[in-house]
């Protein structure tokens, strides 16, 4: 027994030891190459420094708790796995298209990464991130570009559709590539919105089809979009005024935090679109009766829980009972 609790404090002792000399390590690897927002870059020592990352947002670093470095940053991304959690529930007890659990999947999995990223400050941290918000959109451009298509033509052996979902996985193994010698910030950033702004484009041209051409769409959308607007605000202002926010005298409101919040929010808007989308062509395909005369407001019918938007599949199912 003796023998056993020495065994214990010893191990103790030495994973203190650890502790302490890593607190004796340089905040960053390599300072010089890391982009900030303040005109000294935060040296604080935490639990996983020296951090890795090539950039290190305003909230200060290990102030919260010893253990996690940026932790509202940290904290606020989990509710995107909040509401990815939400939605594969709600899509497997309707056994929705698998399409939508990979989508809802890929939108948990940017949050985990995200909440990685900000809890570390490493650049594994960084890829787990920034890489599966990359494969997200590809997700999500598949859906966009796959809303009115049911299957081949029996004389068609190899559809165009095939050939963008093949270029979209060696495009995404390309960009984990890429992503893994260097990491790009600003074209990363600029690649990321250049893929929001053709999804947006893509969900205008298939609101103005017949089949989707309804207010619930037209809301979905307007909503999507305008919740970008103080996102994209909160994402600028916590960069531009930094320096500010963490001086002596001021306050830090953590607006990267509330750009995590209001891109949670705008993401669970964006799959129940691309839901209601699909829904809506679907009923337009079974729809028996003269095509003009298909009213897509009788066929979709928008819920909200805790003011979230969901697609009410009940509705749907009852209508296909009939």
């Amino acid at each position: 027994m003796k023998v056993s609790l020495l065994i214990v404090i010893i191990h103790v002792l030495l994973f203190s030891v650890v502790i302490e000399s890593r607190s004796l390590l340089k905040s960053h690897e390599n300072p010089s190459d890391v982009k900030h927002f303040e005109s000294q870059l935060d040296d604080t020592i935490g639990f996983w420094s020296p951090s890795t990352s090539s950039i290190d947002w305003c909230e200060r670093n290990y102030v919260v708790t010893y253990y996690i470095a940026e932790f509202w940053n940290c904290i606020s991304s989990l509710l995107m796995c909040l509401f990815s959690m939400i939605l594969i529930v709600q899509g497997l007890y309707y056994k929705i298209e698998r399409r939508f659990l990979w989508l809802s999947f890929s939108f948990g999995l940017v949050g985990f990464g995200s909440a990685y990223f900000h809890g570390t400050l490493t650049l594994f941290g960084q890829m787990t991130d920034e890489l599966p918000m990359v494969y997200s959109m590809i997700v999500w451009w598949f859906i966009l570009f796959r809303t009115n298509k049911y299957q081949l033509e029996s004389n068609q052996r190899i559809s165009p559709l095939d050939i963008f979902i093949l270029f979209g996985f060696v495009y995404g193994l390309l960009c984990s590539y890429i992503h893994s010698l260097k990491t790009f910030v600003l074209v990363f950033q600029i690649h990321f919105t250049l893929m929001i702004v053709g999804g947006i484009i893509k969900l205008i041209f298939l609101y103005r089809q017949t089949q989707h051409h309804t207010k619930n769409i037209k809301y979905l959308i307007i909503w999507y979009v305008g919740l970008l607007i103080p996102a994209v605000i909160c994402w600028i202002v916590d960069q531009q005024l930094c320096e500010y926010f963490n001086s002596k005298n001021g306050f830090n409101p953590q607006l990267h935090a509330w750009w995590h919040v209001f891109c949670a929010i705008d993401a669970h808007v964006g799959v129940v679109c691309s839901e209601a989308l699909r829904l809506l062509s679907i009923r337009y395909n079974e729809y028996q009766g003269n095509k003009k005369l298909f009213k897509p407001k009788d066929h979709l019918n928008i819920i909200f829980h805790f003011g979230l938007p969901f697609v009410d599949y009940s509705k749907y199912q009852r209508n296909k009972t009939n």
